[in-house]
């Protein structure tokens, strides 16, 4: 058996296990970008190298200063960048921290609720043994179950006699001689007729066997009605009977201090409900804080797409453009040095720039399942599955489908399926039924015979 707050733990890990593979990426994410913008640094140099190699101090000096000033204005927003991503890192540390502070205060939490609840399951079972021993319970618990064994089987009865009525009162309405016989009142007090009408009546009526054949659609019309409200009044007697034991019941609880223990319970309840709201908020900024820094990761922020603007135009000069050409054109060992250099450069710019691309995906994908993850543990706290009357099958592998969610086989929704087939609850801090009485059993409801409709004619 494996209890409900074993599993929260579980989720628990598989949520930190999923935040840790975030940090590492996005640790991974900065070197990237870091090395990215050395690796334009170091371009830079060389055409700096390169200029000054092939062209003459008149025009060298220009296109030297040009980058300079570019590098300096990068270099700056660079900076200023890298101070931003510290501190928003820090502010993703501190969410995390909190949120662990706030989960451990949860558990201490919900120690205290699951002791007076435990509490209450010892009390109960103690009430339940010295009641049940009593002579005045057993008999009061004989009289409830045998007046709810006769009220059902009065209420099987009317059942049956009103699905026969519905079934065996049909040839008799097909008949439409007998129904106009019917609906006048014939042999009633109630039937009033010509003499004429009154002969013909006579002889329609004899010839159909209508005296008979009224008593039995008569019957038909009217048992069912006696019968359910003979029902009724048994199952009134019944739930009085099934009070006075609940009452017995109660006051046995209330004895044993009971709903003193349902009051703790209760508070602890709504504490936790409160704590909760603290989890939730404490999330839902750490999700705002992780999207603030996929747009860092991403370069959608202002100085990332301020620093590119300046790397491009820095590298799509004119003038690094022949030069690079020029020198691709002279034999010169000091040149084709310098020009493989930055050919290697621009592979490796390629090379970064992909794996950017890759932990970016990484990073998002991660992010669902994180939140799917976080998701799964709010809905399994708010059905109170953590609480300490929760618990699963020994079989209940929960660990392997939070597993399969990470790898991106299973959603939320599926594993939160397998949850609740699996889930099993105990007696809780309502006394587990006990101090309600006797309560009867749902079953199924039989019919009731009857006599066949036969005319005298050939109707």
């Amino acid at each position: 058996m494996i209890t409900g707050r074993d599993n929260l733990q579980l989720i628990n890990q598989h949520i930190y296990r999923a935040q840790t593979e975030q940090e590492k990426a996005v640790r991974r994410l900065e070197a990237l970008h870091q090395e990215l913008n050395a690796l334009h640094l170091e371009t830079v140099k060389r055409y700096r190298a390169l200029a000054k190699l092939r062209l003459d101090d008149f025009q060298a000096d220009p296109l030297v200063s040009r980058l300079d000033e570019s590098d300096r204005v990068i270099s700056n927003l660079l900076e200023k960048l890298q101070l931003a991503r510290q501190d928003l890192q820090k502010q993703i540390q501190a969410s995390l921290s909190r949120q662990q502070e706030l989960e451990e205060q949860r558990k201490e939490q919900e120690r205290g609720r699951d002791e007076a609840g435990q509490e209450i399951q010892r009390l109960l079972e103690e009430a339940r043994q010295r009641i049940t021993e009593t002579d005045a319970y057993r008999r009061q618990k004989e009289r409830a179950e045998t007046a709810d064994a006769v009220a059902q089987q009065a209420e099987d009865k009317a059942t049956r006699t009103e699905k026969d009525r519905l079934d065996k009162s049909k040839p008799y309405e097909a008949d439409d001689l007998f129904m106009y016989l019917w609906k006048r009142g014939y042999l009633t007090p109630q039937y009033q007729a010509g003499w004429f009408a009154r002969r013909m009546d006579n002889w329609v009526a004899k010839h159909i066997d209508y005296q008979r054949n009224r008593s039995n659609y008569y019957m038909l019309q009217e048992l069912p009605l006696r019968l359910r409200e003979h029902a009724v009044k048994a199952r009134q007697t019944a739930q009085l009977e099934a009070q006075a034991l609940q009452t017995m019941e109660r006051e046995a609880t209330e004895a044993a201090g009971i709903p003193g223990l349902q009051a703790r319970v209760q508070e602890a309840e709504r504490k936790l409900q409160e704590h909760d709201a603290l989890i939730e908020a404490e999330e839902s900024r750490h999700r705002q804080l992780l999207e603030q820094q996929t747009d860092f990761n991403e370069g959608r922020d202002a100085s990332s797409r301020r620093i590119v603007e300046l790397q491009i135009a820095a590298l799509q000069r004119e003038e690094l453009a022949e030069l690079l050409r020029e020198a691709r054109a002279t034999p010169r060992p000091e040149d084709d040095a310098l020009v493989a250099q930055l050919q290697q450069m621009q592979q490796q710019k390629k090379q970064v720039e992909t794996e950017i691309q890759s932990t970016n995906a990484f990073l998002q994908q991660q992010q669902r399942r994180l939140d799917e993850l976080e998701e799964l543990r709010r809905r399994y706290r708010h059905n109170g599955y953590d609480s300490y009357n929760s618990s699963f099958s020994g079989g209940f592998a929960l660990g392997a489908l939070l597993g399969q969610m990470l790898e991106g086989l299973l959603n939320s929704d599926g594993v939160w399926r397998e949850i609740g087939r699996h889930h099993q609850r105990g007696p809780s801090g309502d006394r587990g039924g006990f101090g309600r009485g006797f309560e009867r059993p749902d079953d199924e409801r039989g019919g009731f015979g009857g006599g066949d409709f036969r005319t005298g004619g050939g109707f």
